[in-house]
């Protein structure tokens, strides 16, 4: 069971950081491009945390990965992943969906369900 709880910390701290990342880059595109964009994007707080977040992912990562079989593991990291960000992106990124990649959203978490281990 612990090793679920780390597979969790590590979905939501990869979430952070990508969210971070982004919310770095943005910002910082505004002001320059080029070389000076660039640092502006990598010495933002903003985005040294993202860095942080990925570290801690990788660390609670392969805790998990310990007692869960990797063809598990790695599907419900991308796969529900891949739905944080949608509903993050919609929601506190103000990107729009189409209902395409809802729809394939949904069938990500379906496939989900069909590869969660059964006891």
């Amino acid at each position: 069971m612990k090793e679920y709880i780390c597979l969790g910390v590590a979905l939501i701290l990869n979430a952070a950081a990508n969210i971070l990342v982004k919310m770095a880059a943005v910002r910082s595109s505004d002001s320059d491009d080029g070389v000076a964009g660039a640092m502006a994007v990598y010495l933002s707080p903003l985005f040294i945390g993202g860095l942080v977040c990925f570290g801690l992912n990788l660390l609670s990562y392969t805790l998990a990965l310990q007692k869960i079989p990797l063809v598990v593991a790695y599907p419900i990291m991308v796969g529900t992943g891949y739905v944080i960000m949608v509903i993050v992106s919609r929601y506190c990124l103000n990107e729009t969906l189409s209902w395409i990649q809802i729809a394939g959203a949904m069938l990500i978490l379906a496939g989900l369900v069909l590869i969660l281990p059964r006891s």
